[in-house]
This record gives structure tokens, sequence and C-alpha cells, in this order.
């Protein structure tokens, strides 16, 4: 007797890596809702390894340049031939917006988040991105109602040696430091050195991750802070998960990269400009430091007082305290 074929179902989400952060327990509750469904997910390239790495998609696939006609011709009719049964777009975005479009009037049963105006429940993460819960409901699928959770990253890849603290040169005590990409709303570099220098005075090893577009805010700061470890363009998203989950604590401010670290349970404090809206977070997590002033008035000192307070100085020893006195 032959048996029954699976059933195609298919994911889109094609935002952002704080988008991504944001939806893993729908992709949880995806998964769950048709267990022996073959589901597949596509999103864009900077994602496609950490989604590989997950436990919820059997196909992770990248969205096409669709000013290429032909590349988006051939893409549809990939789509349409696989016979999806059904489709949850999680970004609704442009994207998703277009391949809905294409699909044409036979296209499978296409659920779509919507836009939230606000955050709905603490440890969400930004402000306007999709709200998966109605969606889900409309679709006969429990949502749980949780916080992201990215442990299942930190064994992705099982005994590898690039994803410990000593293949870069990291050995005890670290915390990370996750500047955003754009510039105005980035700490500036003298903020961090600063914050190096006193972290490395008490025994605390200085560390900067972000992406290849930061080498020379990175280079800015180790001309400061020689302390500083590095890492701007040298870590992908499981080997930053890997680090954020080690890590004594991170300053950031205005990184998708906080929403990751997060997610394995690493705390820290987030600066940001009281005149720009900024990702709120669950306060159990995140400290959010304001500046009428400007970023550049956050001193480095009252921010290594607030990682004392938080408690995520782990050895408080008298040469500490004064430190950040």
């Amino acid at each position: 007797m032959f048996g029954r074929k699976k059933e195609n179902i298919l994911v889109i989400k094609t935002d952002s890596l704080a988008g991504f952060v944001a939806a893993e327990p729908a992709f949880e509750a995806i998964r769950q809702a048709h267990p022996d469904a073959k589901i597949s997910l596509l999103t864009i390239s900077p994602l496609q390894r950490v989604a590989r790495a997950s436990p919820y998609f059997d196909q992770v696939a990248g969205i096409p340049n669709f000013r290429d006609g032909d590349a988006r011709k051939e893409f549809i009719q990939q789509l349409k031939s696989a016979k999806f049964a059904t489709v949850y777009d999680l970004a609704f975005d442009e994207a998703g917006k277009k391949l809905y479009s294409a699909m044409g009037p036979f296209r499978p049963k296409w659920h779509c988040a919507k836009p939230a105006p606000r955050r709905t429940r603490k440890g969400q993460s930004a402000a306007g991105l999709p709200c998966f819960e109605k969606m889900l409901s409309d679709a006969g699928v429990e949502a749980p109602l949780r916080s992201p959770d990215f442990s299942w990253a930190l064994s992705a890849r099982k005994d590898s040696a690039n994803m410990k603290p000593s293949w870069y040169g990291i050995s005890g005590a670290f915390g990370l430091f996750l500047p955003g990409d754009d510039e105005e709303k980035r700490w500036t570099a003298s903020g961090y050195a600063g914050l190096a220098s006193i972290m490395a005075e008490t025994g605390f090893m200085p560390v900067l991750t972000g992406s290849k577009e930061l080498h020379h805010f990175g280079d800015d700061v180790a001309d400061q802070a020689p302390q500083l470890v590095d890492l701007t363009g040298k870590t992908d998203h499981l080997q930053l998960a890997a680090l954020a989950h080690e890590a004594a604590f991170f300053v950031s401010d205005d990184a998708e990269e906080v929403d990751l670290a997060v997610s394995v349970g690493c705390q820290g404090v987030l600066i940001v400009n009281a005149k720009s809206p900024a990702s709120v977070h669950d306060s159990r997590h995140v400290v959010t430091l304001t500046s009428d002033a400007g970023l550049g008035a956050v001193d480095a000192a009252f921010v290594w007082r607030t990682l004392l307070n938080m408690g995520l100085i782990e050895t408080p020893d008298d040469a500490l305290r004064s430190a950040a006195r």
C-alpha cells in the first residue's frame, strides 16, 4: 500500500534578522501544526545559514532578484510546480506581496501576518514587525505564548571549534559590544572605547562584533582601546548566538543582533537617543539608557554602573567598584 504524499507548506520570512528572531515561536507553532509536512522557508540570503540550522524547516531557499525577469519567471514556475497546500507569509513585505500576486488566482491557501502598530507582549521584537498571533489563530494554529528561544542554535554545529570563544582568542570573562549599522543611532567610538578600558582594567575582555560594514568603526574603537577584540565581519549568526550565550553581558545601541543575544539568555544595556523610537525589550533582560543630548553624552562609567546594578558583573571587587565611580 502506498503511503500518503507529504503535504507541502511554504513559510515566507524575507524581512530582517530582528523579524526572523521574533518569528521563532511562530515557526515552532507551524511545525507542530504540520508534523508530517514538508515545510520550506523562503528568506533572504543573510538568514539562510541560521534558518538551515533550525529544527523547523526541511528546505530553505533564497528570494530571487525580482528585477531579473527571467529569474522571476523561473522562480514562480518552481513555486507553482511545488504545489504548496498552504503559505504562511510572516513578513508581509514587498517580496511577499509580489509572490502573492504572481501566483495568480490558483494560488494555495495564503495566510498573511499584518504589521503590529505596537508591541503586544513583553519579549517581542521591534514595533512595526508583523504580529503573528491573529494570523496563526485564523489559520487554526495555536501560537505559543513565549519569547523567542534560539537555544537550538547553540548545538547547531556540534563540537565545532569556531563556535567557542577560544576560537577568537577570547579567554575568561568577556562582554559583547553590538553596535548598529546606522551611524546616527550608534553610540560613539569613544564611548565604546571608554567602556572597553574600564572592562580591561577590571578583568573583562571587551569583544566587538557586527557586520563587515562596521570594520572602520571597529578600527576607531580599537585605536582608542587596544584591549578590544574586534570581530566585525568575522561571525555569522550561529557564532554570534554562541558568543552571546557565553558573554557576561552585552552593550548595544540600534543593532538587530540584540534580539538574537536576548533569545539565548544574554542580558545587557541598550543606549538610544531619546528622540529616536527604539525597540522595547523585556526589562528583565535589557535596561535602556536614553539621552536628550545625543548619544555622545552617554558616559562609559555610567553604562558600567548600570551593568553593575543589573547584577551582570559576577566579581564586583573593590577595584571594579572604584572604576565604576
